[in-house]
């Protein structure tokens, strides 16, 4: 078995699983497992969450030092811990902007749409929520979360104008 980066291929010596399951492996000495444990962690989180573990932790570069174990859960542990924070926030906006929830957000929309919210109906407030819900999370994995309330707003407004639109 291989690993590679950028080009260059390390010799894997051995593979084993932490206790939450999570697959390591130990690459030959002379490599830069520091670098190689940065580039998973920008795989498996956002971008500008593996920045702030990088800077938090200081993980530049090393080749041939080994990176210990627990450098490596505890920057598991940052990251996820900013990817639940991170959800909070979007979580906090979507209720701001819930049409089934008849949001003070939603109700701005509609003003700001020209559409009164009375009449919209259970089944379309519901219809813009799960497109509301597919934004948060398309935004989320392309690393853009946490969603700017104003984004949010926008979201929303063009929601009601397609439900305008296609009279749904």
């Amino acid at each position: 078995m291989h690993v590679s980066r950028d080009g260059s291929q390390w010799k894997v010596l051995g593979t084993g699983t932490t206790p939450s399951q999570r697959t390591v492996a130990w690459i030959e000495p002379g490599s830069d497992s520091t670098s190689a444990f940065v580039g998973a962690l920008g795989q498996s989180f956002s971008q500008g969450i593996q920045a702030s573990v990088v800077r938090e932790l200081g993980l530049g570069p090393a080749p041939g030092k080994p990176l210990s174990s627990r450098t490596v859960m505890q920057a598991i542990d940052m990251a996820q811990t900013s990817r639940q924070t991170l959800q909070g926030v979007d979580f906090l906006t979507q209720l701001t902007m819930s049409a089934v929830g008849q949001s003070s957000g939603f109700n701005e929309a509609c003003r700001a749409s020209g559409v009164p919210a009375t009449a919209v109906t259970a089944q379309q407030r519901e219809s813009i929520d799960a497109a509301m819900q597919q934004r948060f999370e398309a935004a989320a994995q392309e690393g853009r979360s946490p969603v700017a309330l104003q984004v949010a707003r926008e979201w929303l407004r063009e929601e009601l104008q397609t439900l305008q639109l296609s009279g749904r």
